[in-house]
């Protein structure tokens, strides 16, 4: 009877008896997993090869740095988003057979004091891999994460993917290796940004759809790097790699299976828990730390062995816990993180800050999301108080994972409004964030048609505005009704200034240079829609605008070029005069040559003829 080796170098198996023997210590493998204590780690004999498949594709980040070309201007800003440091990846090997040892050792310890982290017992010693630990290896930030896809129409999928349905990945592909040189530089960022995401961390399949998520965040770059990235990306990988081990088992040890997702991240942090990594690859200084991993030869079964069979001897014991450097520490990703973490422990949101805005309002269609979730009252937004308001259920839809700044500036912007306007008004107070969404009938008392306290306002349909803008207002409410219906501000006084800055925005549009300022008619109807304010007749305009914008453009090119057309014509002209002139010349050097030759063959013959006489005289005379 033929004997195979076993892996581990211990007895020697039968051909015959592996599936007998895996059903035997599969059983046993599962009876542990149920065991309450999970306290103690696999024997040599437990441990077993499979023939693992891991289907992900970081080697992207290679293929998209040769794409956009070290040195150039696409290449510098995609260098400038939260995946910059991507394209300066070195180890890109799979090592299956590592992940598979490494997954065999997961255990659930009890209680279970973490929820969504691994747990591993190698050596006698607990190890964890969790979100602390994926965010430093990857520098992802984690944050709260409450994305729903929002918009109808994307001008980037527009653009890019024509007006088709839904884009899969497979077109994603198509576009990044066939189309990219012919888009623009920011959508070709975005495009390599989709690549990082759905291929490269969450490794799907060719066939399924692109994130609408995703399609949605990559129009604005700002929110995309402000994204918490760690939690989009660990919630896949953890359902993952969660009791892989113990579901292979519970099969009877299939001796080939797959798994799919950002499985690369589990195997640098062996790298990082283990010195015994250190014998296949040199480590380099980097942040995050995924980067600082140079390349690594394959590391099979036989070499994967000792990361747990020597996890005992002094020098080769694995590093229960990952500790920040001062370097990380002073990160933004893993500052923002670390409260996001302590948030999550004491059992509430982290309340981010509210900077003072200095910069115009994103281009973006999250604008309003953004707003809804800043005016949300953290405080007051989980009560346990039996059935939950309607308001109460919008503010869930509506919040969104990106820092909260745009209420802060608006405030403050509608504040230095009021005083400029209403300086002889009787002083009241800004309602504050958690009066915003206050009941449908928390309005000001206004009568129709009737001048307000200050001399310049007067009342439109309930809105106080100046009677400068008030006959606009009128016409705008006329064709298009109340525009400002559904504003997320309750206050009419609030209502109030955004309308007049639509009406300003419309005003500057009818004057003659409004081309010249679009980018500021742009902000104004940026803030309007920010606030839910109805202005989609007035991007009509704009459009209209940018498009006479555009054309006038072509037709200043246009322009330039037939002056450039002219004067090359005239370089033209006159170079032919030169060179017919050459010519010319050229033609009657040539006949002169020819000339010359005629007379120098002449004289040739001349010379033989006369050389020939000598030569006949000289022999006579020797007669």
């Amino acid at each position: 009877m033929a004997f195979a080796p076993d892996p581990l170098g211990n007895i020697p198996i039968s051909d015959s008896a592996p599936v007998e023997l895996a059903h035997l210590i599969g059983q046993n493998m599962v009876k542990r997993k149920k065991d309450a204590s999970n306290s103690y780690p696999l024997t040599k004999e437990e441990l077993y090869y499979a023939d693992v498949k891991i289907r992900y594709h970081i080697a992207v980040a290679t293929v998209i740095r040769a794409r956009l070309g070290p040195g150039f201007v696409r290449s510098e800003l995609f260098r400038g988003t939260c995946f910059g440091h991507w394209l300066d990846v070195q180890s890109t090997s799979t090592d299956s057979a590592l992940v598979h040892l490494m997954l065999q050792t997961e255990y659930t310890p009890i209680p279970v004091m973490h929820q969504n982290t691994l747990f591993f017992r190698v050596g006698g010693q607990e190890l964890r891999f969790g979100p602390q630990e994926f965010c430093l290896i990857t520098g992802m930030r984690f944050g709260p994460h409450h994305w729903e896809y929002g918009r109808v129409d994307s001008t980037f999928r527009e653009r890019v993917f024509g007006h088709a349905g839904r884009p899969k990945v497979r077109d994603l592909k198509h576009v990044f290796h066939h189309s990219l040189d012919e888009l623009s530089d920011l959508d070709a960022v975005r495009i390599c940004l989709l690549m990082m995401v759905e291929v490269g961390f969450m490794a799907k399949d060719t066939r399924l759809m692109v994130d609408l998520i995703l399609l949605e965040l990559v129009e604005d770059l700002d929110s995309w790097n402000t994204f918490p990235w760690g939690s989009y990306v660990w919630k896949v990988l953890y359902k993952h790699l969660h009791n892989a081990g113990a579901k292979r088992s519970a099969r009877c040890r299939n001796t080939l299976y797959t798994i799919s997702g950002f499985i690369w991240a589990f195997k640098i942090w062996i790298f990082e828990v283990f010195p015994y990594a250190k014998t296949f690859a040199i480590k380099h200084d980097g942040i995050p730390r995924a980067i600082g991993w140079g390349k690594n030869k394959c590391i099979s079964w036989k070499l994967a062995l000792p990361f747990v069979m020597k996890a005992t001897v002094p020098g080769f014991e694995p590093l229960p816990v990952l500790t920040p450097t001062p370097e990380e520490c002073a990160t933004d990703w893993w500052r923002a993180s670390c409260q996001f973490f302590d948030n999550y422990a004491n059992g509430s949101l982290p309340l981010l800050k509210k900077p003072r805005l200095s910069s115009p309002p994103q281009p973006s269609g999250m604008v309003r999301d953004q707003l809804a979730e800043d005016i949300a009252d953290p405080t007051t937004g989980h009560q346990s108080t039996g059935s939950r308001t309607n308001m109460e259920k919008t503010m869930d839809k509506l919040q969104k994972p990106l820092v909260m700044t745009r209420c802060m500036s608006l405030e403050e912007r509608v504040d230095e409004l009021l005083k400029a306007r209403r300086p002889h008004c009787q002083k009241t107070e800004m309602p504050t964030t958690s009066d915003l969404f206050g009941p449908s009938d928390h309005t000001e008392t206004i009568n129709e048609g009737k001048v307000s306290c200050q001399s310049d306002m007067i009342c439109v349909q309930g809105y106080n505005v100046k009677q400068s803008v008030a006959p606009i207002l009128e016409s705008i409410f006329k064709k298009h009704g109340d525009i400002a219906a559904d504003c997320l501000f309750k206050p009419a006084s609030m209502r109030s200034s955004f309308l007049e800055i639509v009406c300003e925005a419309f005003s500057r549009i009818q004057t003659n240079d409004r081309i010249h300022k679009i980018e500021e008619i742009e902000q104004q109807v940026l803030v309007a829609e920010a606030a839910n304010i109805n202005v989609s007749w007035l991007r009509v305009h704009l459009d209209t605008i940018r498009a006479n914008r555009k054309c006038s453009l072509l037709m200043e090119m246009k322009a330039n070029t037939s002056l450039v057309k002219k004067a090359a014509l005239m370089d033209l002209r006159e170079s032919c005069v030169e060179l017919m002139a050459a010519q010319e010349r050229f033609e009657k050097a040539e006949k002169c040559v020819r000339v010359l030759n005629l007379v120098e063959n002449n004289l040739n013959d001349n010379i033989l003829e006369s050389r020939g006489g000598i030569d006949s005289w000289a022999r006579q005379l020797d007669l």
